[in-house]
């Protein structure tokens, strides 16, 4: 197969899911914003280490997202209660309204998905972008998701 094919695939879905959230959460957040919210989302509240660790980013660039994200009132930080000098992050209001409006997005997306898509082609799917995700995200945590 023509490797342009499947970078030209993969460029215009990135677009397209990209033009998307921008949709229903046209907030200026970047991907690595996002990251952080959907990770304090599933996980709760979190150290700034524990978030750097979790997301293998710097905590330089990790303190540039995160001073955004205040900014626009998605997250807020405590002193810890086991260690003073350590802050915990944490979702506000507006942070959890703006990922329910993300995730109205992605229930819309995956309708039409379902809509279009035979109950094989979905999970061939699914199999395909957990294989995809695997390939993509083993080199940056050095591992083999083989």
């Amino acid at each position: 197969m023509d490797k342009n094919k499947l970078e030209n695939a993969l460029s215009l879905l990135q677009c397209t899911l990209v033009a998307q959230r921008t949709r229903y959460t046209p907030e200026p957040v970047t991907w690595g914003q996002y990251d952080i919210l959907e990770l304090l989302r599933l996980r709760g509240d979190l150290t700034p280490s524990q978030l750097s660790n979790s997301l293998a980013i710097s905590r330089q660039n990790l303190s540039k997202f995160m001073r955004g994200l205040k900014a626009l009132g998605f997250i807020t930080q405590y002193r810890s209660e086991k260690d003073k000098r350590e802050f915990i992050t944490q979702l506000t209001d507006e942070g959890h309204a703006f990922l329910e409006r993300a995730a109205l997005g992605r229930k819309q997306n995956a309708k039409k998905i379902q809509e279009r898509l035979t109950i094989e082609e979905q999970t061939l799917f699914i199999e395909l972008s957990q294989k995809i995700i695997n390939a993509l995200t083993s080199e940056k945590l050095g591992i083999n998701n083989d």
